[in-house]
């Protein structure tokens, strides 16, 4: 399994979930902690209860969870009995208890969009995801520290991860937070109550891992109500995120080996457009999307069927409504939804707040404006934001960190 098949309705404020991961991992992870029923009933919001579940007294709560993770798809054991998996491909979960002889399925859709900006009422559910700045060793695994301020139609709840963006996301259905952030969380934190979470004690990658089976001999019932469990040679997701130009039409084929699907694009008098070599897309705007092929490699793609990009990336993402964040050999640039890169070979960009973007060099940080221009050079030590929303920026090293308002840091800051 070499890439990632997941259509992510993506705005100029989300943050990608894309993968090119080629290897199979696996990871235990150890809980910690317990919440009384009292509290559970009395503090905690209705929606975000499932989340605190796994932690209530009393209750069969989770000990351990073994996970095994690739690009395409994602198992979790839950106290060596409750299995959960995700064919990201097929957009399909499964659930089972070991012994069982039905395996339910059911059609898989994010739960929450992720950003990087807190957005309108309107807009939820959404996950809010800060990054802190900070990283941490967690079972042998860089992670970065993210705070996320998880928000549904009427309340909202916190929650603290590490997590690796070098390692896929996982599925767990207590956590469905989680399920679809840039990485693999190997650390998590519920609210403010460091001692109640989880921890990964044991990560590690499989080069040549075995693909991933259900039971034998099991009745596999689909509740989701969209047909047969195991079908899935459709092009309706593609469709739907990306609609192209009327005279053309999305198309699949699948790899008779690896039962990999690959997508393209005809006309409607049959002639190919595009090989079928493609295996995601991601919503930019409503003139580009964001695909990766077969190679792993990324792409801007019009509605036209022409790749805009002269050569492929190895990651993209959207980061304005007109820009996209692009990594080449291990540096970081920009690129316009017309292909022109605007910068190059930096140590690290990412998105900031008011469609503003950071980016790193020589160990310093600047911030770029939503058309790429510069406006403040590389001489930061540290700039971050808060859960409030407030900037967080240091000068000089040694000196302390400043709290601003983004205004107050704009006319500080921005000359």
């Amino acid at each position: 399994m070499k890439n990632l098949f997941k259509v992510a309705l993506l705005s100029g404020l989300s943050i990608s979930v894309a993968h090119g991961q080629d290897k199979q991992w696996q990871m235990e992870l150890v809980f910690k902690g317990e919440i009384s029923p009292e509290k559970f009933e009395n503090e905690i919001p209705e929606f975000a209860k499932e989340f605190y579940e796994p932690f209530l007294k009393g209750k069969t709560a989770y000990k351990n969870v073994e996970v095994l993770a690739d690009a395409n798809y994602s198992s979790a054991v839950v106290n060596q009995k409750e299995h959960a998996i995700l064919n990201r491909k097929l957009a399909k979960t499964y659930s089972f208890s070991t012994g069982d002889d039905i395996v339910t399925a059911e059609s898989y859709h994010p739960s929450y969009k992720i950003v990087s900006n807190k957005l309108k009422e309107s807009q939820v559910p959404y996950v809010w995801m800060q990054d802190m700045g900070e990283i941490e060793d967690v079972a042998g695994v860089t992670c970065k520290k993210a705070k996320l301020f998880i928000k549904n139609q009427t309340d909202s709840a916190e929650a603290t991860v590490w997590y690796s963006e070098a390692v896929p996301s996982y599925y767990m259905t207590a956590f469905s937070f989680v399920n679809d952030l840039p990485g693999a969380v190997l650390k998590l934190s519920l609210g403010k109550n460091a001692d109640l979470g989880f921890e990964t004690t044991k990560v590690s990658s499989i080069s040549d891992g075995e693909g991933f089976q259900l039971p034998q001999d099991v009745k596999i019932v689909d509740i989701s109500g969209t047909g047969e469990a195991d079908k899935g040679e459709d092009v309706s997701l593609f469709e739907d995120t990306f609609p192209l130009d009327k005279s053309l039409k999305w198309v699949m084929v699948k790899d008779s080996e690896t039962n990999d699907e690959y997508y393209g694009i005809k006309s409607s008098a049959g002639k190919e457009v595009l090989p079928c070599s493609l295996f995601s897309l991601a919503y930019f705007n409503d003139r580009i999307a964001i695909v990766s092929d077969k190679d792993n490699y990324f792409w801007l793609l019009d509605k036209k069927g022409s790749k805009v990009n002269k050569a492929g990336f190895d990651w993209l993402t959207p980061a304005t409504e007109r820009l996209a964040i692009f990594q080449k050999d291990g540096s970081f640039g920009l690129v316009t939804e017309e292909g022109k890169v605007l910068l190059d070979k930096k140590e690290n960009i990412s998105k900031f707040l008011n469609n503003y973007l950071m980016f790193s060099e020589d160990g310093k940080i600047g911030l770029l404006d939503e058309n790429g221009k510069i406006v403040i050079n590389p001489n930061l030590m540290f700039l971050d934001v808060d859960s409030a929303g407030k900037v967080l920026v240091r000068d000089k090293e040694g000196e302390e960190t400043k709290t601003l308002e983004l205004d107050a840091f704009i006319k500080e800051y921005i000359k």
